[in-house]
């Protein structure tokens, strides 16, 4: 517990997360057993820069912890969708039940998402539309087993564009419109995110596709350029938590750099935005 402490010192107070990560892994070796250090020593890890391959490796030779703590388990499982190793994070997210926890809402069934999604497109381009189609329409509702039901905020618009393109592709142009139609939905005003409950914007991408897709290019247009206006507007905005904040993003006993999170989702979107742009004057959207 001592190192365990001297590590959150380290980089709480003196911003030092080379000398963190020493204390860290000292806890680990000492007590090889206990997971919740070994969820730190990931935490740390991700904040020091140290590559998802190297931070899976890690935690597979500590296998037997993974199922201990549903948060080391799903960083897993986040560390396999970032190796894309898709199929092994679907099997274990469909395998455990999962409880959830203050400020980690949205996170398990983000995970499973973006398993279905990258499946679901790898179905698409070997021409397996009716796989592609049964995986996107799994994402419109989660298991029990996630243990989280889904927000009404929650977009869906990238699984009626992936959807839409499907039906496209094998010829039924009646489905295809009214999926692109659903996948049109929604504002095309991004907002900002800071809590579990805040729906990231990145849908407004697959709406301009969608406009695209429907013949709108004008409002195709006007979604892509919302999504660089917002990120250029707000990149330099100074962000803090509201004081009577109930829920934080993530659990960790590491502070968070929140102004650099912000700054990295304003250039996502900016990133998005003029891909839409690119994707409408090169006629290749897919």
């Amino acid at each position: 517990m001592p190192y365990r402490n001297l590590s959150i010192a380290y980089y709480n107070k003196e911003n030092d997360a080379q000398k963190a990560l020493i204390s860290i892994r000292k806890a680990c070796s000492l007590e090889p057993d206990n997971s919740r250090f070994l969820l730190e020593l990931d935490q740390l890890s991700a904040k020091a820069g140290i590559s998802a391959e190297e931070r899976i490796k890690k935690l597979e030779q500590s296998k037997e912890l993974l199922e201990e703590r549903d948060v080391l388990y799903l960083a897993y499982i986040t560390l396999l969708n970032l190796n894309a190793r898709f199929s092994e994070a679907l099997c274990c997210l469909n395998n455990h039940t999962f409880h959830p926890w203050e400020g980690g809402e949205g996170k398990v069934s983000g995970e499973y998402k973006t398993a279905l999604f990258a499946l679901a497109e790898k179905e698409m381009k070997s021409g397996n539309y009716e796989k592609a189609i049964s995986l996107c329409t799994q994402t419109l509702s989660y298991p029990e087993n996630l243990g989280e039901g889904k927000l009404e905020n929650v977009p869906d618009n990238k699984a009626h564009y992936l959807i839409g393109k499907c039906y496209d592709a094998i010829g039924n142009k009646e489905k295809a419109f009214s999926h692109f139609s659903i996948a049109s939905s929604g504002s095309s005003y991004p907002a900002q995110v800071r809590y579990y409950n805040d729906q990231p914007s990145d849908y407004i991408y697959y709406q301009g596709l969608a406009f695209y897709e429907l013949g709108d290019i004008e409002n195709a247009k006007n979604s892509f350029n919302q999504l660089i206006t917002f990120g250029q507007k707000h990149i330099s905005d100074k962000i803090e938590y509201d004081f009577f904040a109930v829920s934080m993003p993530e659990l960790e006993v590491y502070q968070d750099d929140i102004q650099k999170r912000s700054c990295d989702y304003c250039k996502h979107l900016i990133t998005l935005g003029n891909k839409g742009l690119n994707e409408i004057v090169n006629k290749k959207v897919h």
